[in-house]
């Protein structure tokens, strides 16, 4: 039973711990195919304000020809027969005051003719009351004004005729003066009109020419906007016509071909990517193939140094031991005997060391990797070599982190660092001394830079008298530019570090001296939690 309370415990208590969600940061890459929806939605979305704004401009024209012709020009020709009709009975009032002789039928006759121009008044008044009533129809309320001007004209004028039919026919042809009112009433508003048509069919040319304008214009910048957005497909898929060309080439061992990217890195896109992933490629290859050929030509160089040295170490020996025979029978009185065998002495020695360090480079064993401390390591050699440098007048600074651990061989790596101390030394040393006797400045700096320990050696010697394109020939074995080099110092820093998954290179070089960086990958120190700081059990 309590066993099975237990584990009944056991099965209750994860679900009550809080799960803890860890949210991966979402990144936004702006892709090729969503541009490309992007550039068509907004060719598309262009248009669509381009057609409505020609609709626009086409409906303000119709509205403006509508205005002219549904309300002007029937005015005008209503306006038209109503001023001949006025024209009419002023005639006949004007021959009836010469006369004032007037039959019946004559006075039946100008009473229908006063209604009459009173009809043709009121029906000239009609076209202006619906322009004003849908107004809507006629480009709306831009032209009311006008419009009420003109009907306020036709009103008075309608009763000023209104009173004229209302009066007794031989009052009308009485009263000279009132028809001349009226006539210069009807001229008034004729002229009123005719300007108003006047303006109304110059606005109408003028807005038929800007719709023409805009259209043309609005048809112009839409071709020239297809044309930008294909320009930009085509250079956008440029690299893709390019790369079966590269691929070629790179077959054929031309491994300088690479692709141009020009984006930048806020409009990253599947071409770039692909551009930039195919440039890594080349370089990875490039690289592989630099180091097969290295490769094979150290295994090469390193198979003759061997047998060379070999054939020589016999004689070398044979030639120290007889200059050692000699030198103890010769009488104490042959100073310059002497002299010559201990020159021949150190000559031996130092091809013994020559023929020493092709061996240790030609049999130098594979790495024996553990984890150690290089900050520590970088501290006792640059100990060990100190009194060298105060010798050679050289000043070294320091700049090393207290603990920076990789896993590898720490003899081999110690010796990898020796040869680049050692050449920033000598590089600074052929410096002439300076007012207080110093000849040169040293610095080395050890630091981790993400899972990496970086050590950079700088020297401020003359620098490397090399174009850099090749630069990476100080690498290769037998090249040096010194007097009493055997060019293999740097040949085997770099095997070193690349048997331990680094690479060495000269970071900048000059008149103002020389850098040389070592990457090497970093671990965690022997015993180290392999969690990381804030990790916890779920």
């Amino acid at each position: 039973m309590a066993a099975q309370e237990a584990e009944d415990q056991e099965l209750v208590e994860p679900a009550k711990r809080p799960a803890r969600v860890e949210l991966a940061p979402i990144r936004v890459r702006r892709s090729l195919a969503l541009r490309v929806v992007a550039l068509v939605t907004l060719v598309l979305f262009s248009s669509g304000l381009v057609a409505f704004a020609v609709v626009d401009q086409m409906r303000s024209l119709r509205a403006r020809f509508d205005l002219l012709t549904g309300v002007y020009v029937p005015f005008q020709e209503r306006l038209a027969a109503a001023r001949v009709q006025s024209a009419k009975i002023s005639a006949v009032v004007a021959a009836g005051d010469e006369t004032r002789v007037l039959r019946s039928g004559d006075l039946l006759n100008l009473s229908e003719a006063l209604q009459t121009r009173t009809r043709l008044v009121k029906r000239s008044r009609q076209p202006l009351e619906q322009g004003v009533e849908y107004q809507d129809r006629i480009g709306g309320e831009a032209y009311i004004e006008e419009l009420e001007g003109l009907l306020g004209m036709v009103r008075e004028l309608e009763a000023l005729v209104a009173v004229d039919e209302a009066m007794d026919p031989a009052d009308v042809l009485a009263d000279v003066v009132r028809q001349d009112e009226i006539g210069r009433a009807f001229r008034r508003l004729e002229d009123s009109a005719r300007r108003a048509v006047r303006s109304q069919r110059d606005a109408v040319r003028a807005a038929a020419r800007d719709t023409e304008r805009f259209t043309l214009l609005v048809t112009l910048s839409l071709g020239i906007a297809a044309l930008l957005a294909t320009l930009f497909v085509i250079i956008t898929l440029r690299p893709l016509r390019r790369l079966p060309q590269i691929v070629r080439r790179l077959g054929r061992g031309e491994w300088g071909e690479r692709i141009e990217v020009h984006a930048k890195p806020e409009r990253d896109d599947e071409v770039a990517r692909l551009s930039r992933e195919f440039n890594r490629m080349a370089r990875d290859l490039e690289e592989r193939e630099r180091e097969l050929i290295r490769g094979e030509r150290l295994a090469a160089i390193g198979q003759m140094a061997a047998q060379i040295t070999h054939e020589i170490r016999n004689p070398l020996s044979s030639v120290a031991l007889s200059a050692e025979l000699l030198e103890d029978e010769l009488e104490p009185e042959a100073a310059e005997a002497r002299r010559l065998l201990a020159r021949i002495s150190g000559e031996v020695d130092r091809l013994t060391e020559i023929t020493e360090t092709y061996l240790r480079f030609s049999r130098r064993p594979a790495p024996s990797r553990a984890p150690f401390d290089l900050s520590a390591l970088a501290e006792e050699l640059l100990d060990f070599l100190a009194v060298k440098h105060r010798a050679a007048s050289l000043v070294v600074e320091r700049e090393i982190e207290a603990e920076v651990w990789v896993r590898g061989d720490a003899g081999q790596l110690r010796q990898a660092l020796m040869n680049l101390v050692r050449n920033a030394a000598e590089a600074a040393a052929e410096n002439a001394p300076d007012t207080e006797g110093v000849r040169g400045h040293l610095r080395v700096e050890l630091g981790c830079k993400q899972d990496l320990a970086v050590l950079v050696v700088r020297d401020d010697g003359p620098g490397i008298d090399l174009p850099e394109d090749v630069r990476e020939r100080i690498f290769e074995a037998f090249y040096t530019r010194k007097a009493q080099g055997t060019g293999l110092g740097l040949p085997m820093v770099q095997q070193i570090v690349s048997d331990h998954e680094g690479r060495v290179f000269v970071r900048e070089t000059g008149p103002q001296g020389t850098v040389f960086e070592l990457q090497l990958p970093s671990c965690d120190p022997p015993g180290a939690s392999v969690s990381s700081p804030g990790s916890e059990l779920a």
